[in-house]
């Protein structure tokens, strides 16, 4: 159980499931009153999941060869999960994403067969200084923007989609100081992973005038501030990166995901913002503790 939960990174499975729910509600500027929506969200939250872990499943089983030399405890090359059962599970999971999200709204399918599509893509080889952490970016900003379709109700506008195409920005950011984890010490000392982490943190904090003025974009700004503000200090303090403390950056980037689609909710939620941003914040400590169980990288 525990190296399934490592192979699919449980411990960021709450990030996953905040972007459609965040996405639903500033779609539909509140909660989307129609039909059976919460057992609708509910399903597409499960329809990201299996996405997201799926991808997460498919990435390990491509590097099991790389990782039998740098990484020989993660649960492929260390025998604990045979590569024949993570490859079919992950193929499995980046099917039934797509299904069970069609099921709910065709719009929102597609865009997860897309996300689909770009997981796989980068799993199996479109890992380039800038074109991998672009289609992580891209994962990331469609999961939101799936979320975002169920809310419209239709095909989001441009406007619309301006918090996903922030939030992949985010991610990106993220991403490219991920990428330095097994750097040799000399390309660490060089490639200054702090501003990497800096980058991150002023996204984050101008993260809420991506959904526009509303009467709650202060609480909304403050929160994120608050996120960015951790980001900044963890950088300052941090004089030596090792490819530990870069492991440690990067899994605080992207917890601060929940920050992110938090402070989303709750600038572009309506009523129901503070109510899904406080659920969604919950996430956070959850993630925070299965970290050490379930690493995010």
């Amino acid at each position: 159980m525990r190296a399934w939960g490592r192979l699919l990174r449980l411990s960021l499975a709450p990030t996953a499931a905040a972007d459609i729910v965040a996405g639903a509600v500033a779609g539909a500027n509140g909660w989307p009153w129609r039909g059976d929506s919460a057992f609708a969200i509910a399903l597409l939250v499960v329809a990201s999941l299996a996405v997201y872990h799926g991808g997460m499943t498919l990435n390990d089983w491509a590097d099991r060869g790389e990782n039998r030399v740098s990484r020989p405890d993660r649960p492929i090359p260390s025998g604990a999960v045979a590569p024949r059962a993570a490859l079919l599970v992950a193929l499995a999971l980046l099917i039934l994403g797509p299904a069970l999200a069609f099921r709910v709204s065709p719009t929102s399918g597609a865009i997860l067969a897309g996300v689909s599509a770009v997981a796989c893509a980068y799993d199996l080889g479109l890992r380039g200084a800038w074109i991998g952490p672009l289609l992580l970016a891209t994962c990331r900003a469609g999961n939101l923007s799936a979320g975002i379709a169920f809310g419209a109700g239709s095909e989001p506008t441009v406007i619309a989609l301006i918090p996903a195409l922030v939030y992949g920005t985010y991610v990106f950011a993220v991403s490219t100081l991920g990428r330095l984890e097994d750097a040799p010490a000399d390309v660490l000392r060089g490639s200054r992973p702090a501003l990497h982490l800096f980058a991150a943190a002023a996204i984050l904090a101008a993260s809420p005038a991506a959904a526009g003025v509303s009467g709650r974009s202060l609480a909304a700004f403050v929160l994120s501030v608050w996120g960015a503000f951790g980001l900044v200090v963890l950088a300052r303090r941090t004089t030596t990166w090792s490819s530990g403390e870069v492991t440690r950056a990067t899994g605080a980037g992207l917890r601060r995901l929940l920050v992110f689609t938090a402070a989303l909710a709750l600038a572009a939620g309506g009523p129901a913002g503070p109510f899904v941003a406080a659920g969604i914040l919950a996430g956070y400590p959850i993630s925070y503790a299965l970290r050490g169980v379930f690493p995010p990288s």
